[in-house]
């Protein structure tokens, strides 16, 4: 056995060695247990290229970018207009105590390309000034107010209002836009 413990020796001596030197290097350089995946590539034996220290960053935006165009201009260039396609007639009520509302209302919506069918005084309450839409003519309703921002709600048709045509019920809100303009 003694033989045999002096074959083993140097070979024990150099793997003691080799962990104390592995301990020492661990301790020194601590814990970098971080995702690395360019460490990990080169340990799994692929070759990873990276630049050059030296080299200066990429001075061309990302190909992923739009190249840099004038901004646009801050205000519409024109009046939004609907499309003539898919304009319906519509009815204007005037629920305010502005007389005479539902008829410069409805010169606004002639001069903006749109039919008005309908013009009357309506007594209700409605909370703002609202486009009542029947089915099937949402399409109409959306362009409207686009076009007409001052309208500030859109609606399904209801009971007492003509189901063959957009209504527009005009309350003192309209007003309130339409004189700020």
């Amino acid at each position: 056995m003694s033989d045999r413990l002096q074959r083993l020796w140097p070979s024990l001596v150099a793997l003691a060695g080799t962990v104390a030197v592995v301990l020492a290097l661990l301790w020194y350089f601590g814990d970098d247990t971080g995702d690395n995946s360019a460490d990990d590539d080169a340990a799994a034996g692929e070759t990873v290229e990276e630049p050059p220290a030296t080299e200066p960053p990429p001075t061309e935006p990302p190909a992923t970018e739009p190249p840099a165009t004038e901004p646009p201009p801050e205000e519409p260039t024109g009046p939004v207009t609907a499309d003539p396609e898919v304009m319906e007639p519509l009815g204007v009520l005037n629920q305010t105590s502005e007389d005479g509302l539902e008829e410069r209302a409805s010169e606004r919506f002639q001069e903006g390309g749109w039919e008005v069918a309908a013009m009357s005084g309506f007594t209700g309450e409605v909370p703002e000034t609202t486009v009542y839409v029947p089915e099937g003519m949402e399409e109409a309703a959306d362009a409207l107010v686009a076009q007409f921002p001052e309208i500030g709600r859109v609606m399904p048709t209801v009971e007492p209002f003509n189901d063959t045509r957009l209504v527009i019920v005009l309350v003192d809100d309209y007003l309130d836009e339409v004189d700020s303009q």
